[in-house]
């Protein structure tokens, strides 16, 4: 054992062993660096790779935290926003006892209505007319002509109502307003609008389209003769439709012949169902 103060080659001198040349000494130092640097590399690379799996061990457990304070968060966010719907919409209590009935009021007035004048100052709850026929109450003061936001309507003027009308066989040049019906080639036909032009056209909504011929049947036995018929006046023409009875609560068309009597009658329902489909695009 080499003894603390005592030198390498005071060691050999004492125990017989020759003293390496400066040479070897110069060589086993450099081969003592060189192990010492492998050891001092090894510990590093050790180190290093420690460090790393310390560093990536941290890294995930910071990002489990994280996932986990989010989903704390939403459900924290989640309770208050439950406490506080409930604190904004409390429960209704039990019902009461029914109160004593309260003294009749006074009748309720409706201010003088005037009409409106431009440039007058109308103040709030003033009833006036104008605005296109209307009545209007003010809901401040104001110098704004109704129709406006400053007013609130209490009556407005209505529309004149359209009715279908049955005109009988189209005619080439003669007037027809929105919703008149009008028969042509065993088709009907109805108005969009006033002056709706040649028919078939734009202006026209097709309501009952005529039917193609059927196959001829089966020819039927000869029946017995008839009793002989009463003798028509020389030169009398066959009856015509001199006009047509509406009956608008079952949308029904009879026509009124020339000798007094009554057509087939004509139901309009479903051909107003149809146009009343396809107009509004249904």
């Amino acid at each position: 054992m080499i003894s603390t103060g005592e030198d390498y080659a005071t060691v050999v001198e004492r125990d017989g062993i020759s003293s390496p040349s400066p040479q070897d000494q110069e060589l086993i130092l450099d081969a003592w660096r060189e192990v010492l640097a492998q050891v001092l590399h090894t510990r590093d690379t050790e180190w290093k790779e420690r460090l790393r799996a310390i560093k990536a061990e941290s890294m995930a457990a910071v990002a489990e935290l994280r996932v986990a304070a989010a989903e704390f968060r939403s459900t924290m966010e989640a309770m208050i926003a439950e406490r506080l719907t409930q604190i904004r919409q409390p429960i209704d209590g039990k019902e009461g006892p029914r109160g004593e009935k309260g003294d009749k009021g006074d009748p309720g007035e409706l201010p003088m209505t005037r009409a409106w004048v431009d440039g007058e100052i109308s103040y709030a709850g003033d009833v006036v007319t104008g605005g296109g026929g209307g009545t209007w109450q003010a809901k401040k003061d104001t110098a704004q002509k109704p129709p406006h936001a400053d007013w609130t309507p209490l009556a407005l003027p209505g529309r004149d109502a359209v009715t279908p009308a049955v005109r009988g066989t189209y005619r080439d040049g003669e007037a027809y307003r929105q919703l008149d019906i009008v028969a042509l080639n065993g088709s009907s036909f109805i108005a969009r609008h006033d002056d709706p032009g040649p028919c078939p056209g734009d202006g026209w909504q097709l309501i009952a389209s005529a039917g193609r011929a059927g196959k001829p049947g089966i020819r039927g036995e000869r029946g017995e003769p008839g009793p002989r018929g009463e003798r028509g006046l020389p030169g009398q023409a066959a009856p015509t439709i001199q006009g047509w009875q509406i009956d608008r609560e079952r949308y029904r068309a009879t026509p009124l012949m020339s000798d007094g009597s009554e057509g087939p009658a004509l139901e309009l329902r479903p051909l107003f169902e149809q146009y009343h489909s396809e107009s509004s695009g249904d």
